[in-house]
């Protein structure tokens, strides 16, 4: 019957299986459709439609479109990876395909890297042999060249030297230059037939020079490039050749021709590229230094773009060709200092950069392809088995999970008898073995709700009937306004605090604090508040000049009670007090509590202990005192769970900040003095657990 109606409980609590669906959202709403029809307008009749209204339609469609497709995976995500054997196959894709997809493309961009870095540097080398064969040309026409005042010595050299490397530079031109007294170099004479050499003055020279006795290299003067060489004529003093050879289309040609490269030089600035649109556009700007660089970037981009275009292999080279771009550092002709302003755009046979820089023929190159090609084999091989492996393994472990699931429902059905098939010994067969054990601790568990559903009914009826052992009522005795209060930290409390009229003038108050807390601390206290209220009762007509003794007596008739009729761990601290409205005077022992507080004009009085706990060692021996009580006197007796409430910091609340709470509300009724201080002790606390019990008694002289 328990068992039945707690199953029953369960299930109306939480059902896992299967899941229940709510109400279905609508996929397909009034704004997608019409975000679908104005973008399939906008896109038939932009031609005839303002650019604002086409930019909105497309933002409009595009926010649509987004919505679709997210929509749509999720939906297909949901009925795709509903199943365990679905979310292991795209685990595997995503853990095993993916990178593998991802490794490859590193790779092969990483070969191409290499590749194009290494066709650089054939392309380098080539410039690099290019200039070596000017510098060779200049030395030659430097040695014989014979210092004249006129200037036909160097062109007749330079016309014989240079008919021979006209196959190699068509457009070789040279000039003479001496040492002025002042130190520059200045031209006295030149060969230049075609107008290449640069007209620049004064000769810039020394610029690009340097301390060096000679130069060769690469240099640019406005949308030119030139491959140059400066020698100093042997025997002389102050005499030097320039001999140059413009980057043009005939050193492309040769490129192509010697060195397989089908090169484009982009060495003329983006405004000599496309002066024309360039101008126009400048006349237009506003903002020169802005709207110019602007305009000078996508120039540039358009340069880039048609060089790029023009970089073709012709197709009656059917090698395999590697395209690379290589950005040019020229010296500057006037500064002399180096600056990247211009490129290269380049195709280069495959084998011809293996054979350049790894020394292989095409059959080499051959051998190594096929070797590449045998281990990518191999590596798909492997990869597929280890596709079926895994394949394999999911099925064996989605069987198990299946077998889970049918446990699960037949729990929640509510069959506790259901057991799962053991089919293997590894951590799924473990896993089916626990769940076994779990359905059959179940019923167990349940039992145990059951039974601590009795308990919690039963501590529920216990701590309706402590609720009766407090006081009913407040007392009035005369010249005296009394409050107080318990609050436990369970369910019941091991914290007793009672209230006995003697007669119209005499009050006694009882605080005490169990040892412990729980069942067995609410019983102690239930048995010490009747022997309290024997004890009490029995001496309320004794001779008012013996109500000390009396008092003591009683204390240590309860200790010796306590003693011999609770276990030896068990003890309790009392202050017991009476209270004489004719003498206004308070006789009190107390048994290792904690000191009661009494506040008057005068300062503040500690009742301190008159003797030692009760229950714990027999034959002790109490004494009593008395206090007088003159009217405004503020009387507060408690527990420790007020002095030693604990904040976050693991600090308690004290006797000073209590003696602070109690002068802050001296002047307010024994209800509010209680009230404020519980507010402060529940301050300090703030939402930490009560850890022990509080009991707080306020009285007041009137």
């Amino acid at each position: 019957m328990h068992l039945k109606g707690s199953m029953n409980f369960l299930m109306n609590e939480q059902i896992l299986l299967p899941p229940v669906e709510g109400p279905k959202r609508k996929f397909w709403k009034r704004w997608k459709w019409i975000g679908l029809a104005v973008y399939a307008f906008a896109l038939i009749f932009a031609r005839w439609l303002p650019g604002p209204l086409i930019a909105i339609a497309y933002i409009y469609g595009i926010v649509v479109i987004a919505n679709l497709l997210f929509a749509g995976f999720g939906y297909l995500k949901d009925r795709f990876f509903w199943r365990v054997r679905n979310r292991l196959l795209g685990s595997f894709v995503f853990v095993g395909i993916i990178p593998l997809l991802m490794l490859m493309g590193v790779v092969t961009a990483s070969a191409y890297f290499l590749l194009g870095q290494l066709a650089a540097q054939y392309l380098r080398q080539s410039l690099q042999e290019n200039v070596d064969l000017i510098s060779a040309i200049d030395a030659q026409l430097a040695r014989e060249t014979v210092f004249s005042k006129t200037s036909g010595t160097l062109r007749l050299k330079a016309s014989q030297i240079f008919s021979a490397h006209s196959a190699q530079f068509p457009r070789l031109s040279s000039r003479l230059l001496r040492r002025s007294p002042e130190g520059p170099l200045e031209v006295i004479s030149k060969y230049d037939p075609q107008g290449i050499i640069p007209d620049v003055s004064p000769y810039p020279g020394d610029k690009w020079l340097g301390n060096a006795a000679s130069f060769k290299g690469i240099l640019k003067h406005q949308e030119r490039a030139f491959l140059a060489s400066l020698q100093q004529v042997p025997g002389s003093t102050g005499l030097y050749v320039e001999t140059m050879a413009p980057l043009d289309n005939y050193i492309q040609e040769r490129l192509r021709r010697e060195k397989s490269l089908y090169v484009s030089f982009l060495i003329e600035t983006i405004y000599a590229a496309n002066r024309k649109e360039f101008d126009t556009k400048k006349r237009i700007n506003t903002s020169p230094g802005v709207e110019a660089s602007a305009t000078a970037n996508r120039i540039a981009k358009k340069v880039v773009k048609n060089k790029m275009a023009q970089d073709v292999p012709p197709e009656s080279d059917p090698r395999r060709m590697i395209t690379w771009i290589l950005p040019l550092v020229f010296k500057m002709y006037e500064s002399g200092k180096d600056r990247l302003s211009g490129g290269a755009t380049f195709s280069v046979p495959v084998d011809v950069v293996f054979k350049t820089y790894l020394g292989q023929d095409a059959s080499q190159n051959n051998f190594l392809l096929f070797f590449i090609y045998v281990l990518s084999g191999v590596f798909l091989f492997t990869w597929f088995v280890s596709l079926i492996i895994g394949v394999t393994i999911s099925r064996h472990v989605t069987r198990s999970v299946h077998d889970v699931y049918q446990g699960i429902l037949a729990l929640q059905r509510g069959d506790l008898h259901h057991r799962i098939p053991v089919r293997r010994k590894d951590q799924l067969g473990l896993l089916a073995y626990a769940f076994n054990q779990m359905t059959g601790s179940i019923s167990r568990l349940l039992d145990e709700v059951v039974e601590k559903k009795r308990l919690e009914q039963e501590l529920k009826i216990a701590r309706e009937v402590q609720t009766t052992l407090f006081p009913k009522q407040l007392p009035q005795p005369p010249g005296m306004s009394v409050y107080g209060g318990c609050k436990p930290a369970q369910v019941v409390s091991g914290d007793y605090y009672d209230f006995i009229v003697e007669d119209k003038t005499r009050l006694d108050i009882v605080v005490g604090d169990i040892s412990g807390k729980g069942i067995s601390a609410a019983l102690l206290m239930a048995n010490l508040q009747a022997a309290m209220r024997s004890q009490l009762l029995s001496i309320k007509h004794d001779d008012p000049e013996a109500i000390g003794q009396s008092l003591a007596n009683v204390m240590a008739q309860l200790n010796e009670q306590i003693y011999l009729s609770s276990p030896p761990e068990k003890y309790a601290t009392l202050f017991l007090g009476r209270y004489d409205a004719d003498t206004h005077r308070l006789w009190y022992c107390n048994a290792g509590h904690p000191p009661a507080m009494a506040l008057n004009a005068q300062g503040v009085q500690t009742l301190e202990t008159t003797g030692t706990i009760v229950g714990m060692f027999p034959g002790m021996v109490y004494e009593a005192k008395f206090i007088n009580l003159t009217p405004g006197t503020l009387l507060a007796i408690y527990t420790d769970g007020v002095t030693e409430a604990l904040n976050k910091a693991d600090e308690q609340f004290g006797d000073r900040q209590l003696l602070e709470a109690l002068q802050q509300s001296s002047t307010y009724s024994p209800e509010d003095i209680w009230k404020h201080v519980m507010s402060k002790v529940g301050a300090w606390q703030s939402d930490l657990p009560q850890h022990d019990d509080i009991t707080l008694i306020v009285a007041k002289a009137g």
